[in-house]
């Protein structure tokens, strides 16, 4: 291999178009370049398969590498240079921190990303824990709680297998920051634009027409996350959430004639899965469809910070079905909804029609003090400059190099 400046991440995300742009593929900066090795054929290679197969708009890149095995690995290891950065973005599986472990030996530098959460939200208070055991049965409650503490003891021992010290920490808003800045020395953590605030440059300049009402599909009933995390509850299904979802998107529309419906459909969906007839879902083009909107309906998706940084009117929207399955997403979705200034619409197991969530729809509007204290909280830094995300990441690696 030449003598470039490497810095090699490690991820279980399949390369959609989406992940292209957030995760930088072919960002260049002074001779560096950025490396990508995708554990997810690795870790769960039926996993993998869905999410390339047709309609899954799965791209190629000479340097996404695909691994397959520990031949694989060994195979890539070869080829690093002596002097490298990596990072970690796969989360906590024990043959990933012994990986880590192996690419430190070899004289790899590691560098950390703090993201931060959407809002920050205290999830075990009495009344959210007395809530959801009143929803659920004893025995999902008991499985539950085995699996978070096998989850709890995994990551433990994972955590202790890759607990190397970072040469940098890198994090993507001023909440995080404010917590974190205490804990390191000075110059090891690093501000850096988060990726909806690089989304929001890109489409700033997007022709906005003000005719759409935008809905931000979230591929709940078939989360990616969970699939990886083998937490899908097998009781329930696609129908429950899109049943009473689908009825509630056809009422907007027969009594906002004027205004057309839009999905903007989630990155990891399929092109040929469409899970309700007679709406358009427009795959890929998340921010430029939030850009030209009149207003969005959404859950406690990251791309509501769209919506904040471009000033449009929010509704947010929850439901039976998230309070069910997805107890942890609803409450995000209340507390992003309070933290906005915004109306919120519950749907529950049946939809049943309601004016008053069609005046809710009609009467947004945006708190722009709010929407400005959570822009500069959770999106941004005060008053920072922005030089790109993954350029600012190099150029910080090139003063260490």
């Amino acid at each position: 291999m030449s003598q470039s400046k490497i810095l090699l991440v490690l991820t279980n995300q399949p390369l959609t178009k989406h992940n292209f742009k957030r995760l930088g593929v072919g960002t260049k900066y002074k001779g560096w370049k950025i490396k990508y090795w995708t554990i997810l054929p690795f870790v769960n290679k039926n996993i993998y398969r869905l999410y390339t197969q047709k309609g899954s708009r799965y791209k190629k890149n000479k340097n996404f590498v695909e691994i397959f095995s520990f031949s694989d690995v060994y195979n890539q290891l070869k080829k690093l240079p002596k002097n490298f950065f990596y990072l970690n973005l796969s989360g906590n599986y024990i043959s990933i921190s012994i990986l880590e472990r192996i690419l430190k030996f070899i004289e790899g530098k590691k560098i950390t990303f703090i993201t931060g959460p959407e809002i920050d939200i205290d999830f075990y208070t009495f009344g959210n824990i007395k809530n959801y055991i009143k929803r659920n049965n004893l025995l999902k409650i008991i499985k539950r709680l085995i699996f978070m503490l096998k989850k709890k003891i995994l990551s433990f021992i994972s955590y202790k297998i890759k607990n190397v010290k970072a040469s940098l920490t890198f994090v993507f808003n001023n909440s995080t920051y404010m917590k974190m800045h205490k804990k390191f020395e000075k110059n090891k953590l690093v501000k850096v634009d988060g990726p909806e605030y690089q989304l929001f440059l890109k489409t700033k300049n997007y022709r906005n027409n003000n005719k759409t009402i935008v809905f931000i599909d979230d591929v709940v009933e078939g989360s990616f996350d969970y699939k990886l995390g083998r937490t899908q509850d097998n009781s329930r299904k696609k129908e429950d959430y899109w049943g009473p979802m689908g009825d509630f998107l056809n009422f907007v529309k027969e009594k906002l004639p004027s205004y057309k419906i839009i999905i903007a459909s989630h990155h990891r969906r399929n092109k040929y899965d469409i899970p309700i007839k007679n709406n358009k879902f427009i795959f890929d083009k998340t921010s430029e469809l939030i850009k030209s909107s009149k207003l969005v309906l959404c859950h406690n998706s990251f791309a509501c910070q769209l919506a904040v940084l471009f000033k449009k009117p929010l509704v947010f929207l929850t439901s039976d079905y998230y309070e069910s399955y997805h107890y942890h997403s609803h409450l995000l979705t209340n507390e992003l909804s309070k933290a906005l200034g915004t109306s919120l619409i519950k749907i529950g197991k049946k939809f049943y029609p309601n004016k008053s969530m069609i005046n809710k729809i009609t009467s947004a509007k945006i708190n722009s003090k709010k929407y400005n204290n959570y822009k500069e909280n959770y999106i941004h830094f005060p008053g920072a400059k922005t030089y790109g995300d993954w350029k600012t990441i190099l150029m910080h690696l090139d003063k260490l190099h």
